[in-house]
């Protein structure tokens, strides 16, 4: 009788274990015996106990970064920027998005660096507050061409 319930508990455990269920705006990656295996969007999903995990559960909605930048312009006048970035993971490349970066945000801010330190030293000061939306234009074609191989959608620079 006390194997029995044994049995019992540990099948209990198996069926609990073979559920999961993801949120809305949310994507899981699922790797089976350490391996991708297959993206699930939200609902009630079912995996092979043991052998599948839930490796991650991916945010689909957009996110924003805030990027402090000091920067020098053309009249030797140095100015501290802030470059707020609205980002989102691409719903069909999720995958990339997890497994290509290792910290997509560092990633963001090392490309906004670099175009902000590029466009700004061309302009004075007063052109700097003048030409905000080309410096952010430029930002976000910069970004959206970089960062769209990797499952990454640039919103809004």
């Amino acid at each position: 009788m006390a194997f029995l319930g044994v049995l019992v508990f540990f099948g209990l455990i198996v069926l609990f274990a073979s559920f999961f269920t993801v949120k809305q705006a949310t994507a899981a990656i699922v790797e089976r015996l350490g391996k991708f295996h297959v993206v699930r969007q939200s609902g009630l999903h079912l995996k092979i106990p043991f052998i599948d995990q839930v490796s991650k559960r991916m945010n689909l909605r957009i996110q924003q970064l805030d990027v402090i930048i000091d920067t020098k312009t053309l009249d030797n006048v140095f100015v501290r920027m802030k470059v707020s970035v609205q980002y989102q993971v691409i719903f069909s490349q999720v995958a990339d998005s997890f497994y290509r970066l290792e910290n997509p945000e560092n990633q963001i801010t090392s490309y906004v660096f670099d175009v902000v330190r590029a466009e700004v030293p061309k302009l004075k000061l007063d052109d700097v507050f003048v030409r905000k939306d080309d410096v952010a234009i430029a930002v976000k074609s910069e970004l959206q061409e970089a960062m769209q191989s990797y499952g990454y959608d640039i919103i809004k620079a």
